[in-house]
């Protein structure tokens, strides 16, 4: 489950919240219509609901109108999808009352199937033991699995250098990390970072690598959130949070929420590496992984090898549901390029694209590696 969650929350972190009182918290999510409660451990931990309980038609459809509810209310363009979405909720309430009953197992699932058709990136339901789950994670109250620990590794051959980043997700990413991973590199004439199945992280992790590839005071992501659409002037944010904050993503998330229009840029002091780089990546790469991959391609920096990218850039907030322990991911945060260019359902297509890497097999690592290693110089 660690490994689903970490895809489905990626990007610039999630924000806990409910619609109940005005108390500012580092949870806290923009909502252009009402304040927010962040929400607690004891949210999910003292639910009583069962997956087996089973509920009536009318209840069904109250707790399918609260998700959807939600979703209207907090996602980052009021006008995104909208037609769509008054669709999509038509059809799964003619879908609840085909039944009399429904387990909330089952209407969970339901609700998750119809939510996936507005192909909306972070958009889903979570059970309270999910939803748990999802809550230690981005506030570390347990330790990271092992799963989810080898994050950063390096190696040299034929005088490539491969550095893979598995997630841009902090702690399991830091600034030390990249730097040990480097220093490992020091030889190498060309360097492929692999980033094949990077779920993505936080945006300001892009900047521990990026600023070797385009160099010093470079934009590399562009972040807007509903309360931010109208706001002509963005706020930079230059670099990234040292290793020394406690945790990053809170850090990041309040950022976000106070700043609403940020423009993410690299260091002035950032000294570009000469060598020639090259990025891997693969359909399940999402997230700032992908606005990693659209900025180096852009700034003509680094040649993308492999497949499209997942198109799934949008930054999720987590809300509270009528249901004790049930919570929602919507999306109230958008990412774009650069250049202005949407990511989010278009993913980024590669320079030189590699049919192997389709499955992420060990063929297309190798295969990869020969195409830089064959690269003029």
């Amino acid at each position: 489950m660690t490994a689903v969650l970490l895809n489905v929350v990626s990007c610039t972190g999630s924000k806990f919240t409910s619609s109940r009182s005005s108390t500012a918290s580092p949870w806290q999510a923009p909502s252009s219509q009402k304040t927010e409660e962040e929400v607690s451990l004891n949210w999910f931990t003292a639910s009583t609901l069962r997956d087996t309980d089973t509920i009536s038609s009318s209840e069904a459809k109250r707790f399918v109108d609260d998700v959807y509810q939600k979703l209207d209310d907090n996602i980052f363009a009021p006008t995104f999808k909208k037609e769509l979405r008054e669709q999509n909720l038509k059809e799964l309430i003619t879908k609840v009352d085909t039944k009399s009953s429904w387990s909330r197992a089952a209407l969970t699932q339901l609700t998750n199937q119809q939510l996936a058709k507005l192909s909306i990136s972070h958009v889903r339901v979570f059970n309270p033991v999910e939803g748990e789950q999802l809550f230690r994670l981005f506030t570390q109250e347990a330790p990271l699995t092992t799963e989810t620990a080898a994050t950063v590794s390096a190696q040299v051959s034929n005088e490539v250098g491969v550095l893979q980043v598995k997630s841009f997700v902090t702690p399991q990413v830091t600034k030390r990390s990249i730097e040990q991973a480097k220093a490992k590199l020091s030889q190498a004439k060309r360097i492929l970072i692999d980033l094949r199945g990077n779920g993505g992280g936080v945006q300001s992790a892009i900047s521990y690598l990026i600023e070797d590839i385009i160099g010093a005071d470079k934009v590399f992501a562009v972040e807007r959130t509903r309360n931010g659409i109208g706001m002509r002037e963005p706020y930079v944010f230059r670099g990234y949070f040292d290793d020394s904050v406690k945790n990053i993503g809170l850090a990041e998330i309040k950022l976000s929420q106070e700043k609403k229009f940020i423009e993410y840029r690299t260091r002035f002091e950032a000294r570009k590496d000469p060598r020639p780089y090259f990025v891997l990546v693969d359909n399940q790469c999402g997230s700032a992984c992908e606005v990693f991959a659209a900025a180096v391609q852009e700034y003509g920096a680094a040649k993308i090898l492999g497949v499209r990218t997942s198109g799934s850039v949008l930054g999720g907030g987590v809300f509270k549901l009528r249901w004790q322990g049930f919570v929602i991911l919507a999306p109230i945060a958008h990412t774009i390029s650069p250049k202005g260019n949407t990511i989010e359902g278009k993913g980024v297509q590669p320079d030189i694209e590699l049919s192997e890497c389709q499955d992420s097999s060990e063929q297309c690592s190798e295969k990869a590696v020969e195409i830089v290693v064959a690269s003029v110089v």
